[in-house]
């Protein structure tokens, strides 16, 4: 009997091991970075990386320090919206899956993805995307399909793919209009009110019909005669025009105000922020 105890005692044992080599936490790395590692043990760990978001738990310390180290536009909100910042990215990052297809994660990945749509929201009511409950993130461009293509991001049904890379890219370098992150948040945004009945924002539909009637004759504009704003990419259909133009009155306002006033304007009254006037254009409260 105590032979058949013993052995039962040293399966538990053996099991509770095996299954807690898999186990993924969060811990601090020493990488030269400033990254920190979700899961330490590489030797360990399977691919993909599946995170639950209302498990992952992060500090109002750790958002803050990670947000002020790589995310320029939390820096310059005032505390009470930083304060409005750190909760909603909390809220977002609880509603979804993060599905890292790599061996290393790290807790910037799914902090800066949400940034990434809690920018683009944060002067809105409805700011979850709540028909988006997965984020994958690749490493870098990765295959697509239907058709066959080389991507860096792309919104699928209820999923939002991209490339950490170069999501990574389109924040550091300042020069560059391109910014996947909002690009392809601008896309479920859209998608979010127009292409589903879950949360639309009815205040957010009717002021996109300002957008649409002025971003329309720009959009006609650009395909005859470029200044430089859009990229060809954006000629091909309205809809990479609209998240052209994101990307554009996020990472350069002060030119997109110069060139098209009009539709700067009604980037600001569709989106509720005015870059250019904060803080003495608040935000929604």
């Amino acid at each position: 009997m105590t032979i058949w105890v013993i052995t039962i005692i040293l399966v538990i044992v053996l099991i509770w091991k095996l299954t807690g080599t898999h186990r993924q936490t969060i811990t601090a790395s020493t990488d030269h970075q400033g990254h920190d590692k979700i899961a330490q043990d590489e030797a360990h760990i399977e691919c993909p990386l599946v995170y639950n978001g209302n498990e992952l738990e992060f500090s109002d310390d750790v958002l803050n320090t990670v947000l002020t180290r790589h995310f320029s536009y939390y820096n310059h909100l005032l505390d009470i919206d930083r304060e409005k910042f750190i909760y909603r990215i909390k809220k977002f990052i609880s509603t979804k899956v993060f599905i890292i297809h790599d061996k290393k994660g790290y807790r910037e990945m799914p902090i800066l993805i949400s940034a990434a749509a809690i920018q683009l929201t944060f002067g809105l009511k409805k700011y979850l995307l709540s028909h988006f409950n997965i984020i994958q993130i690749f490493p870098e461009a990765f295959v697509g399909l239907e058709p066959f293509r080389i991507l860096i991001g792309n919104v699928t049904g209820n999923t939002i793919n991209i490339a950490w890379k170069q999501f990574l890219e389109g924040y550091k370098n300042k020069y560059e209009l391109q910014n996947v992150g909002l690009h392809e948040m601008a896309h479920a945004l859209y998608y979010q009110n127009f292409e589903t009945e879950l949360s639309n924002d009815r205040e957010f539909k009717d002021d996109f019909e300002l957008f649409k009637s002025i971003g329309d004759k720009v959009y006609h504009v650009e395909k005859i005669l470029t200044i430089g704003l859009y990229s060809e990419y954006a000629e091909r259909d309205f809809q990479e025009f609209w998240a052209e133009s994101i990307e554009i009155y996020f990472k350069s306002p002060d030119r997109l105000q110069l060139h098209y006033p009009e539709l700067y304007r009604a980037l600001c009254n569709l989106l509720n922020q005015d870059l250019l006037n904060y803080p003495n254009h608040l935000f929604e409260s």
